[in-house]
Parts: C-alpha cells; sequence; structure tokens
C-alpha cells in the first residue's frame, strides 16, 4: 500500500519539475530561498527549507464560529454595537455624559436608553471633571463605567480627576481598591473644521501617565 501511495507523489513532482520548476523558482527566489529545495537531493539547510515550502501556500482562516454571523459596519456603527454587547452582558454597566440618552453627536448611543432604561443610560450635567469623577465613584464599587466626554478636546477640565485619582487609585489604596473597570470613551480628530474645541488629538498627555491604558480604534 505505501508504494501505491508513493508512486502517484513521486510523478506529480516529476510533472511540476518538467513542467516549469524554472518558473517556480523565479517566483519563489525573493523569499530567500536557496535554489535547492526543489530538489530531491537536496540535504541540510535546502533540505530545512524545502520543508519550509508551506509558509509559502495560503490557508485561509477558518470562519469563527463562536461569534455567529457577520456583518459590514462603519466606524460609529461598530461602536454602537460594543456598547450595546457590553450593557447586554454585564448588568452593572452604564453609559453616561452629555446628550448620550438621545444617542450622542456622533449617534453612538442610538437607541440603548431606548433598550435598556433611564438608570443604564443617561445624560450629566456639562462638567467633565464631575463626569470622570463621577466615573471613578461608580468603578469603584465594583461596577463597570462608561463615561464618554463629547469631544477629546474638552477632556483638560478632567485632567486632574484622570492623572491624580483615577491612575493612582489602586496605589493610594495599597491595593485595597481600583477603578479599572472605568472607560473615558472621546472622539479625538474627528472635525477637520472644528478649530480649537474638535480638533485636538490629546491622548499624547495621558499615554505617559502610568496606571493609564490608552486605546486607539483601528480603520484597517
Amino acid at each position: 500500500m505505501a508504494a501505491v501511495a508513493v508512486a502517484p507523489a513521486a510523478s506529480w513532482l516529476f510533472r511540476l519539475r518538467a513542467a516549469g520548476a524554472e518558473g517556480h523558482w523565479r517566483r519563489l527566489c525573493g523569499a530567500g530561498l536557496a535554489r535547492g529545495f526543489l530538489h530531491p537531493a537536496a540535504t541540510g539547510e535546502d533540505a530545512a527549507q524545502r520543508r519550509q515550502v508551506a509558509h509559502f501556500t495560503f490557508q485561509p482562516d477558518p470562519e469563527p464560529r463562536e461569534y455567529g454571523q457577520t456583518q459590514k459596519m462603519n466606524l460609529f456603527q461598530s461602536i454602537t454595537s460594543a456598547l450595546d454587547n457590553s450593557l447586554a452582558k454585564d448588568p452593572t454597566a452604564v453609559i453616561f455624559g452629555e446628550d448620550v440618552a438621545f444617542g450622542g453627536v456622533f449617534r453612538c448611543t442610538v437607541g440603548l436608553r431606548d433598550k435598556y432604561g433611564k438608570d443604564r443610560v443617561f445624560n450629566t450635567p456639562l462638567c467633565e471633571q464631575g463626569i470622570v469623577g463621577f466615573g471613578i465613584g461608580i468603578a469603584v464599587t465594583g461596577a463597570t463605567a462608561i463615561a464618554e466626554i463629547q469631544f477629546a478636546d474638552y477632556i483638560f477640565p478632567a485632567f486632574d480627576q484622570i492623572v491624580n485619582e483615577a491612575a493612582k487609585y489602586r496605589y493610594r489604596s495599597g491595593d485595597l481598591f481600583n477603578c479599572g473597570s472605568l472607560t473615558i470613551r472621546s472622539p479625538w480628530g474627528c472635525v477637520g473644521h472644528g478649530a480649537l474645541y474638535h480638533s485636538q488629538s490629546p491622548e499624547a498627555f495621558f499615554a505617559h501617565c502610568p496606571g493609564i491604558k490608552i486605546k486607539v480604534i483601528s480603520l484597517s
């Protein structure tokens, strides 16, 4: 049986070389493979390179099943979907900020108040330090706080709350408390003609502070 199984493979390799091994070599030479990798008599380093030829064979990733069906979304729709999932999976999660109840400036919270109620998606006063301070208090109790600053340009009044309170809470309490379940979401650089209060990208101010993680959505 072994001889029967090997014979077709050997015949196929022979036809491959006869039909244009030189062409295959030209396509693969740019990848750094030695010329001898196509020949069955190659040994040592050439044999190792021949064994690695599978790395150049395209194998599509299997379709993930645990996530169900996928759908095409724009950036704002994907944010809405992520917030929806957070509220659905975590009964302690709340979303709050300026105008989030009606859907937000960029419509990223549309429908969430109607779906989850006014106690979990609600507006706040126009006070950025108050929004972040409120989120810190919620997170310290063990709940999940998702605070929205309407534009990143407005985050500076909350700088002290973020850098000196939220970032240092675990350290200050000797690891007895933390506000790691606090997320502060804010769009930045989103309005090219918005002048000084709608076009800045201030994330670098916070990137150098221990205790804070900066996440930027990829557009790819």
